[in-house]
């Protein structure tokens, strides 16, 4: 308090106002604290103004090059502006322009990692659905075989987990739409094709889990009982597989009565019924022939229980007869 009374004094003795002194003891009194001083207003709506112009900008110069045929100058001049301008409404269409110039020109790679931008960065363009349905046609067209890839159009062989990784970015792109599960399906007659029973068979699953009230479950469902049957016929696990197949056969029939594969299905199973007939009544001649009589009735005994008529169950009563079996 002894200096702030002082100080009127100090100002008589230099020769300053009584106003001035007291300005200057408020000063002196709010010291370095500048909370109650009004902040200038700050320039960030402008600054986004600005970049949102100079993105425009940037992407209208891209048009330009784009127009007249210079189309690398063209993709380097969008890329800059996804680079630069990331979050810009004019990143979403300078994406899009340039996956527009790679399929067109048959970089059909390049332009599905293109539109992937728009999918994942720029849910709100006007180019979203374009974007996501080029993808999907572009990924069914490389599960179909080869597709032309370059600009010559010349076709180029494509590896098949290349394929499976684009139908799973179709298929998670959409998670719930129609594309979703033709997408997963794919993967899984893609690998069957390819031989890979193992890989088929758990994507196939992934329909059934995922997409179980889709016209896609019922298809893989009974292409799964193909493969299984094919492995009983090739591999060491002959009945477990074959039992295996019946039962997803069965599960058509009663999950999907009046799909077109409830009755592909049905016939599957008349033909693995009259397989194991056959099966049985091939061992149980093996047997007759080395001389083994009871092993041979046994499996004669299986042939009767399987079928009540027919060729197999006539020879089989046949056999057990010249064998003294009742």
């Amino acid at each position: 308090m002894r200096m702030i009374d002082s100080f009127p004094s100090l100002a008589r003795q230099f020769g300053i106002s009584a106003s001035l002194s007291l300005g200057l003891i408020a000063l002196v009194s709010c010291g370095a604290n500048n909370r109650g001083i009004p902040k200038t207003a700050g320039t960030r709506g402008n600054t986004s103004t600005s970049a949102s112009t100079a993105a425009l900008n940037l992407l209208n110069q891209g048009r330009t090059y784009q127009n007249t045929g210079k189309t690398r100058k063209a993709l380097a001049t969008y890329a800059a502006v996804n680079k630069k301008y990331p979050h810009s409404p004019s990143s979403g269409t300078a994406s899009f322009a340039k996956a527009q110039i790679l399929d067109s020109r048959g970089d059909l790679f390049d332009a599905f990692d293109a539109y992937q931008e728009i999918v994942s960065k720029h849910q709100g363009s006007s180019h979203y659905r374009v974007a996501v349905k080029r993808q999907e046609e572009i990924a069914h067209s490389a599960a179909d075989g080869v597709i032309r890839n370059n600009f010559l159009g010349l076709k180029t062989k494509i590896s098949t987990n290349r394929i499976e990784t684009m139908l799973n970015t179709v298929r998670d792109n959409a998670p719930q739409a129609p594309s979703a599960a033709k997408a997963q399906y794919t993967v899984g007659k893609l690998w069957q094709e390819q031989g890979s029973a193992a890989k088929s068979i758990a994507a196939y699953k992934k329909v059934d889990l995922n997409y179980g009230s889709t016209g896609y479950a019922p298809e893989a469902l009974y292409q799964t009982g193909e493969i299984l049957v094919l492995k009983s016929e090739h591999g060491n696990q002959n009945k477990a597989n074959v039992n295996l197949a019946r039962n997803v056969y069965e599960e058509v029939l009663q999950r999907f009565p009046s799909h077109k594969r409830a009755a592909d299905s049905r016939k599957r199973l008349n033909l693995l019924g009259n397989q194991d007939i056959q099966r049985s009544y091939n061992v149980a001649e093996f047997y007759r022939t080395k001389g083994q009589n009871p092993s041979a009735i046994f499996y004669y005994r299986e042939v009767l229980r399987k079928t009540k008529s027919g060729d197999l169950y006539n020879k089989a009563k046949q056999r057990m007869a010249e064998l003294g079996a009742r």
